[in-house]
């Protein structure tokens, strides 16, 4: 058993932070930043700080993959934040949030990783999700090796509260997002 859980330990990358690549020049260059959605929750909310300032707490992820993993290239894993305060921190993992009623996920940080929604960074640093399912068809089926799927949009959203938050549109990339303040996005690592 030791055997096992040796090869299902995580190993995290060094710090990161996530810049924005936009054809809005408002967005463009900018990093994301975790914001206040609850208690020890966070948004993945648009900033005015830029990738050439200096990093800050709030600015600052990891991702953690299996460390079976040669590297973390094109390899699935999580997005790790730790949220900083006086008395202890907390480390938190990003997964998203549904509504029904919305074709948009929110990725939300939240303490533990039990509702991990998994990533990828390509050789480039971009994040992406891996398509694993193509029910575009019928039947139905497995989609290997899967498409890297990028569909990232900053839009105005509401979980908790009301943010400019990064975004992913459900479903296929050509149908685009029924919230009308969405703008395409293209999300890429930056280590610090």
């Amino acid at each position: 058993l030791a055997a096992i859980a040796a090869c299902q330990s995580e190993t995290s990358s060094p710090p990161f932070r996530l810049v924005i690549e936009s054809s809005n020049s408002t967005l463009n260059g900018t990093v994301l930043g975790a914001c206040h959605e609850g208690a020890a929750i966070e948004g993945l909310c648009s900033t005015s700080i830029l990738v050439t300032d200096d990093p800050v707490p709030a600015t600052t992820f990891h991702y953690n993959v299996s460390s079976s993993a040669n590297n973390d290239t094109d390899t699935q894993g999580s997005l790790h934040y730790t949220l900083v305060t006086a008395n202890f921190n907390v480390t938190s993992t990003m997964g998203f949030s549904f509504d029904p009623s919305s074709n948009l996920a929110i990725p939300i940080i939240s303490p533990g990783g039990n509702s991990a929604t998994f990533v990828s960074f390509d050789s480039c640093g971009a994040l992406y999700i891996s398509d694993g399912i193509d029910d575009t068809t019928d039947p139905p089926g497995r989609d290997y090796p899967g498409k890297k799927l990028e569909n990232w949009y900053i839009c105005t959203t509401y979980w908790s509260y009301t943010y400019t938050t990064l975004a992913w549109k459900v479903g296929t990339p050509d149908v685009p997002p029924q919230n009308p303040t969405c703008q395409k996005v293209r999300v890429k690592r930056v280590f610090n």
